[in-house]
């Protein structure tokens, strides 16, 4: 192999690990952003359980449809 060879072989090679070093970059912030996503999504999903299992509570309901009402009472 010539050097002018072995020069466009390695300039070559550079620009096609250049070319697969961005689409790893770009699949990797797709996962984070899809991990993301679903750290949120967890996070909704365990505070609407934790809402839900308050509103189990009848002083808890009770509560709640008290304040509902006087919000009602003061815009009448």
């Amino acid at each position: 192999m010539s050097a002018r060879q072995r020069t466009r072989y390695i300039a070559r090679r550079q620009e096609l690990l250049e070319l697969e070093a961005e689409v790893q970059r770009a699949e990797l912030a797709a996962t984070f952003a899809r991990w993301e996503q679903r750290r949120m999504l967890a996070w909704a999903t365990g505070a609407g359980q934790a809402l839900l299992r308050a509103l189990k509570s009848p002083r808890v309901r009770w509560l709640v449809m008290a304040a509902v009402l006087r919000a009602f009472r003061r815009r009448s």
